[in-house]
């Protein structure tokens, strides 16, 4: 995933699919905070979660929410 197509989910709750460390997928429901670039990391989302490097992402669906 690019940058320009990152910047679309910003402040947006979404499921988020990404590789951790050890390149097992992991997948939850986060809200990005906003994307942004991070020395030694590069381009990521800042999310509820922590900063994710868009170069790890596998999937992004935003994530409707109903009103009660």
């Amino acid at each position: 995933m690019d940058i320009t197509e990152a910047k679309a989910f910003a402040n947006r709750k979404v499921t988020l699919g990404w590789k951790d460390r050890n390149g097992e997928v992991v997948s939850e429901i986060v809200h990005v905070l906003e994307v942004n670039f991070v020395p030694f990391y590069g381009p990521c989302f800042v999310t509820s979660n922590g900063d994710i490097r868009l170069d790890r992402v596998v999937s992004c669906v935003s994530v409707e929410v109903k009103a009660a």
